[in-house]
Parts: C-alpha cells; structure tokens; sequence
C-alpha cells in the first residue's frame, strides 16, 4: 500500500471515520457535510506543490452545495516501510488558506497548489475566499490562454507544409 493511502488510514482512524473512495471530494467525512482533505509531505524528500483539490469539485462542494472542506497537513519520515509522524496540523477549513501561498494550476479544469510554506487566515471568511479564487482564476486562464495561442500557430505553420 502507498505511504499516503497509509497516512490517510492513520488520521482517519484518529478521528474514528473511514476513507472515502478515491472520487469523493475528501479523504474521509467528518458528517454528510464536512470532507477532509490529507495532504502529506515526506520532510526528508525534495517536494513539489501539492495538489489539493480540482477547482471543479472544490466549486461545486464548497460554494455550489455550500458545505465544508477542511485539510489536515501531515509531514512525515519513512525508514524501513515505518511511518513517523513528525508534525500534524489541525483542521483547516478551506477558507483559512491565505492564496499567498495558492495557485491554480493546469490539470483538467484546474486544480488548487499549495505553492509556498502554508499561510493561514483563520478570520478570512468563504466570501473572502472566494474573491480570491476569482483573482487566482483570472490568472490561471491568462495563463492558459496564451500557452494554447502559442501552441495554436504550430498548427498554421505546419499546414504550410504538409502535401497535397
């Protein structure tokens, strides 16, 4: 079994639920309500920014149906297949995540990277949040908008010179 899927089981079990299926929007669910996210980082690896949720899904759970979306940050070591958690954070509600340290990313629709050292702002209300995510967004489709134009000419340029 995968380092992550076993973390997963460790935290959930400290909060006696049990995981979801790998299509759900959390690792396991507080109440019909409320899902949790797991996001765990081996501190003795060189890591990239981690994925937390498609904005698809985190859209339609938090801001569509208007229910809960909390992660919990777990770094860890591993020596001989041993799991050691080093430091475990809280519950954190979606919306106490500071977009200093958020991006959107390219993969499907978009997805939620936590690109910098976790920055929290336990007062920032889901309005607040959410005005955020637009600016993020916003970004995001720049972005994306002009790798698709520049991949686009390769089209042109090679109908020049195809036969016939």
């Amino acid at each position: 079994m995968d380092t992550y899927k076993r973390i997963e089981q460790i935290i959930a079990k400290k909060y006696k639920r049990k995981l979801t299926t790998k299509k759900s929007v959390g690792d396991f669910m507080l109440d019909s309500n409320h899902a949790v996210n797991i996001k765990s980082n081996n501190i003795e690896k060189e890591n990239y920014s981690p994925n937390l949720i498609s904005i698809k899904k985190m859209h339609e759970w938090v801001f569509k149906q208007r229910k809960k979306l909390s992660f919990i940050f777990v770094d860890y070591t591993e020596k001989s297949g041993k799991i050691k958690i080093e430091d475990e954070s809280a519950l954190i509600p979606i919306e106490s995540i500071s977009w200093d340290c958020l991006s959107i990313e390219a993969q499907g629709y978009g997805v939620i990277q936590k690109n910098r050292d976790l920055e929290e702002k336990p007062s920032q209300t889901k309005r607040e949040f959410y005005k955020g995510f637009l600016t993020a967004y916003a970004k995001y489709r720049g972005k994306e908008l002009e790798k698709h134009k520049k991949f686009s000419k390769t089209f042109i340029k090679d109908l020049d010179s195809i036969d016939g």
